[in-house]
C-alpha cells in the first residue's frame, strides 16, 4: 500500500511541446519509517529543465495472515 502524503510540482517554463520527447528522472533523497521522499525533473529534448516535483509517501506492506494448521498426514 503506498500512499501520497504531500506532493508539488514547480513549472519553471511554459515553452515546450508535450509531443516531443521529455525525460523525468527520479529518485528517493531518503527513505525509511515507512517514509519516502521523491524528488523529480522533466527534461526536454535540448536539455531545459521545465519542471521539479518532490512527493512525501507513506508505505505500507501488507501483514501476511498466518497460514493454517497443516492437515495431519494421511496414512496409506
Amino acid at each position: 500500500m503506498a500512499l501520497t502524503l504531500d506532493h508539488s510540482i514547480w513549472m519553471h517554463t511554459d515553452n515546450f511541446r508535450v509531443d516531443d520527447w521529455l525525460l523525468y528522472e527520479n529518485h528517493s533523497t531518503i527513505a525509511g519509517g515507512g517514509r519516502s521522499l521523491i524528488e523529480g525533473k522533466l527534461w526536454t529534448r535540448d536539455g531545459r529543465l521545465v519542471f521539479s516535483t518532490t512527493q512525501e509517501a507513506l508505505i505500507r506492506a501488507h501483514k501476511k495472515r498466518p497460514s493454517a494448521s497443516p492437515s495431519p498426514a494421511v496414512a496409506k
